[in-house]
């Protein structure tokens, strides 16, 4: 080959290497720049609080979920509303608050992404997650939270009566705010994980009692009253997007239309109320009983004032072994577990107390055989409409070891509490319905209350600790005092229970009574 061939080849394969190598600069750059951009976009995330795991995780869908419920709030207006209904479909979902509660009961970051509580208990420092925004672009910050704290103690919105004990809010900027108490308040993150923690665009003009407006995962699109209440997601969530594009809740006037409308297929998850068509619901095919805790515990609540024979510790005694829980838990359809307290298994501080007052009518009889049978009299026995057959089976129990004649009284949920609130009633079969309610056989003003000064003083050491571990220990020794003194006779904490389709997932299984957040919710 000539010099001038040889140059040739050369030349023609330098070019050819040069055209082979000279794009890998650029795939360089770009996967780099790929790179760095994921990064940054990690970083971003996590400074405002958000998890880029979860993000990635949990990607939003367009499925649509229709769930049957029971009850129907009466409006939308959660700041004077205070139902188990209301908040049911809104909290979590289109309202949000500083604390959150899991699953489980346990406080969780909300809107306040961490806080920190000075030693002496008596200054709460919030750290607000930052890139918030209300579902109509408003930012949420320091200022809303100030606002929506001032405007619901000022007007005395539900659950804003147990913050008297905030001396001051302060928001020293942005994404911090600052709250000062007069004395510790051990159950002050909890208060703040329900309504009264909920933060509202107060600049905002909105008709509260057909519409909402918060900074949750989805956004009211329409409401029937008493019929459905439709979700849509929010685009403007500061976390991932919720999985399913639509959700409608569904209201039905008793739990046969709700299995009816689960056999038909019109909804996908069904909560029912009263448990009499749970057979029905776990027959229907690809469907499955969920059955979780709830914090509703029922109780016979007992009339421990100078009105009442029950103001003598003996005869509580005697009413508490005269009394067999598994009569009233047979009679409810969703069921529960046995309680010996005023706390439920899912609250801080609960111990099994079964074992103090066990169903024994022997001791019952014994207890009541030192009165005379004029002493005893007649007693009231109220319980609420529908259940009179099993007050009933519980006055003949009491009846047949006591000499007691019973006027058993079946009256609606109103004027049940409206008599024991003053105190027109011997006995009640009665429920508590929330966590913040426990402490209602201490409180002054309470109608449970008992007079024990060891009692009250428990429970204020409990609600006045200055850490978690102080306060368990005062809960539990509240909660044995007023069990020792008889305060009431508790029975069990109620089941959480839902009929769900096969091909649904993400979903809570406790307090669902209460509390259904549809964030994670999806159907394949």
């Amino acid at each position: 080959m000539s010099r001038t061939g040889d140059y040739e080849f050369a030349a023609s394969n330098a070019t050819h290497h040069k055209s082979t190598t000279g794009w890998i600069p650029w795939v360089v750059f770009i996967v780099v720049s790929v790179v760095m951009i994921g990064v940054l976009w990690c970083g971003w995330q996590m400074y405002q609080g958000h998890s880029p795991i979860e993000m990635i995780a949990h990607p939003a869908g367009n499925s649509v979920l229709k769930v049957g419920l029971r009850t129907a709030p009466d409006s939308l207006d959660i700041r004077t509303d205070d139902s188990d209904a209301l908040q049911q479909a809104l909290l979590d979902n289109v309202y949000e608050t500083l604390v959150k509660r899991g699953d489980d009961n346990s406080l969780r970051p909300g809107l306040a992404q961490s806080w920190n509580v000075s030693k002496d208990g008596l200054v709460y420092s919030f750290n607000l997650r930052q890139g918030v925004h209300f579902s109509n672009g408003d930012s949420m910050n320091s200022e809303s939270v100030l606002q929506s704290l001032q405007q619901g103690i000022t007007k005395n919105y539900p659950g804003y009566s147990a913050l008297t004990n905030i001396k001051t809010v302060t928001n020293p900027d942005d994404t911090t705010l600052e709250i000062t108490l007069h004395k510790p308040d051990a159950l002050l993150l909890r208060r703040l994980s329900g309504r009264a923690g909920i933060v509202y665009d107060t600049k905002a003009v909105v008709d509260y009692s057909s519409s909402a407006l918060g900074t949750g995962p989805f956004i009211v699109n329409s409401y029937s009253k008493g019929n459905s209440l439709v979700l849509l997601r929010n685009n403007r969530y500061w976390g991932s997007p919720a999985v399913c594009a639509s959700i409608t809740l569904q209201y039905f006037a008793n739990d046969t239309a709700l299995a009816e409308a689960m056999e038909h297929g019109n909804i996908q998850i069904a909560v029912p109320l009263e448990g009499n068509e749970n057979k029905r619901l776990a027959a229907i095919a690809n469907t499955q009983m969920v059955d979780g805790q709830s914090t509703r515990v029922r109780f016979i609540a007992i009339n421990t004032t100078v009105a009442s024979i029950f103001c003598d510790e003996q005869a509580r005694k005697a009413v508490a072994y005269a009394v067999n829980p598994q009569t009233v838990i047979a009679s409810d359809g969703n069921g529960g577990v046995l309680v010996g307290g005023p706390i439920d298994p899912l609250s801080t501080g609960y111990e099994d107390l079964t074992g103090i007052y066990q169903y024994n009518p022997n001791k019952a009889a014994s207890l009541f055989h030192y009165f005379s049978a004029s002493y005893l009299g007649t007693i009231t026995f109220l319980v609420p409409q529908g259940e009179g057959n099993v007050g009933r089976e519980l006055s003949k129990q009491i009846s047949s070891v006591s000499g007691f004649k019973i006027n058993l009284e079946e009256v609606n949920q109103s004027t049940l509490q409206q008599r024991v609130n003053e105190g027109k009633y011997d006995i009640a079969l009665t429920t508590m319905n929330h966590t913040l309610d426990q402490g209602a056989f201490a409180e002054n003003g309470s109608p449970f209350v008992l007079q024990d000064a060891r009692a009250q003083q428990a429970w204020a050491n409990a609600v006045h600790a200055k850490n978690a571990s102080e306060y368990e220990t005062n809960a539990r020794a509240y909660a044995r005092e007023v069990v020792n003194n008889n305060a009431a006779r508790w029975l069990y904490a109620r089941k959480s229970v839902m009929a769900v389709k096969t091909n649904v997932s993400g979903y809570a299984k406790n307090m669902t009574d209460q509390l259904l957040p549809l964030h994670d919710v999806n159907v394949k």
